[in-house]
């Protein structure tokens, strides 16, 4: 594009002059040379302005310093026309110092820095939502296994409790009838020993069990909140990017950008590079246009792909990958009814070895002598198991508090939606 009304200036005020005609071809062949390089450097400028992945804003001023060197050098090119061509370079000086500030290069950069900033960022998001969600699906996977593991244990104690219950009734029974017809004293209540034992040893393994799984799902739900933390600095982190790299900040800078442009004629000393001026605006604002859309399109693109995810509410894909279903309720509702059956089997009755019953049987028809040595036969084993039974319970009481954990994360991803 030509660029061709300062020179059409020139040369008419060349002509003008009374120069012979040697002095006037000298200084018309140091005007045509010059203008040829004038063209030059503002393409060469234009072509800084061009979409690419690099800021050019330090390429912009060495043409522009360059091509103001040419003009403040020109009065060499004739001796006859020296003081000509002096006026002329110092006027088209002024023409490319104001190329050389114009914030242009500046703007344009800005709006490539963010665009880079933005693909870099969003790369980032990108990589911190894939750890997010592998770290998720690991806590929940073991989480979900430890849970079954943990209803194994209390399903297991529940069946040993009820083979104890029913083993030692039926020993008890039978040394009930024994004690109608002999002393008990010689009677050997080992069988039933065992099988009291057996139960506390059962139980102090479901114990150990219980509190090992328990403690470790503690831990896992420590871990996941720790997840659900980094998911929320990772929102804050993209709230406060977007602050500064947003459409409308590269919409501003686009705006600044050509309001810089358009402010060029206006710097100019004289009509015909005031007209040059203007011309050139129009290629400028021709290349930030390209510029700013593909900034543009970057910030549409990741808006559409992570608008859900990273801010605005929450998506309904993104909430269901962070949070499960509703599987621990049946979890909880599984040890708990566990835990009764446990408690129907093992009924306070059950610990009790007195003059009137021994877990649970009559010892009515045996003899004081007999009740008192039947008695003090089990009791022990009977007060341990008790005491282990009670451990068990506290151990496994309120089996609602992993589901309320899992509860208070699920409201604060509620609260994003």
């Amino acid at each position: 594009m030509a660029y061709d009304a300062r020179k059409k200036e020139v040369l008419a005020q060349l002509d003008a002059k009374n120069y012979d005609e040697r002095t006037k071809a000298e200084v018309l062949r140091a005007l045509e040379t010059y203008f040829a390089q004038r063209e030059g450097y503002l393409e060469n400028l234009l072509e800084t302005l061009e979409v690419s992945d690099e800021p050019r804003h330090a390429r912009w001023l060495e043409i522009a310093k360059q091509a103001h060197g040419a003009a403040c050098e020109l009065y060499k090119a004739s001796e006859t026309g020296k003081i000509f061509l002096a006026g002329f370079g110092c006027e088209e000086s002024v023409f490319f110092f104001e190329l050389m500030n114009s914030q242009v290069p500046a703007r344009r950069d800005d709006m490539l820095a963010m665009t880079k900033r933005l693909g870099v960022a969003e790369r980032e998001f990108e990589e911190k939502w894939r750890t997010i969600v592998d770290a998720d699906k690991s806590i929940e996977e073991r989480m979900r296994a430890i849970a079954t593991e943990y209803d194994e244990i209390l399903r297991q104690a529940a069946i040993k409790a009820a083979d104890a219950e029913r083993s030692s009734k039926e020993e008890i029974a039978k040394a009930v009838q024994k004690g109608l017809k002999i002393l008990l004293a010689l009677v050997d209540f080992g069988v039933v020993e065992r099988i009291l034992k057996g139960a506390v040893d059962a139980l102090i393994r479901a114990i150990d069990d219980s509190k090992a799984r328990r403690l470790e799902i503690h831990a896992l739900i420590s871990r996941e909140k720790g997840v659900f933390s980094t998911f929320l600095e990772g929102r804050e982190i993209v709230k406060r990017f977007l602050e500064n790299t947003s459409y409308p900040r590269i919409k501003d800078a686009y705006d600044a950008a050509e309001d810089a442009a358009e402010a060029l004629a206006g710097r100019m000393p004289l009509p015909g590079q005031k007209d040059d001026a203007n011309a050139y605006c129009g290629a400028i604002k021709y290349e930030l246009q390209k510029v700013f859309a593909k900034a543009e399109d970057a910030y549409k693109a990741f808006a559409r792909k992570h608008e859900y995810l990273f801010f605005g509410p929450l998506g309904g894909s993104y909430f269901q990958e962070l949070m499960e279903d509703d599987s621990w309720k049946q979890f909880s509702s599984n040890w708990k009814d566990r835990r009764e059956d446990i408690d129907d089997i093992l009924r306070d009755s059950y610990f009790k070895a007195d003059s009137g019953s021994a877990l649970d049987i009559s010892l009515d028809g045996l003899s004081p002598e007999n009740k008192k040595v039947l008695a003090e036969a089990i009791q022990d084993d009977l007060q341990e198991l008790l005491r282990r039974w009670n451990d068990f319970k506290d151990v496994c009481k309120n089996p609602e508090w992993a589901l309320e954990s899992r509860e208070e994360l699920r409201r604060v991803l509620d609260a994003m939606r």
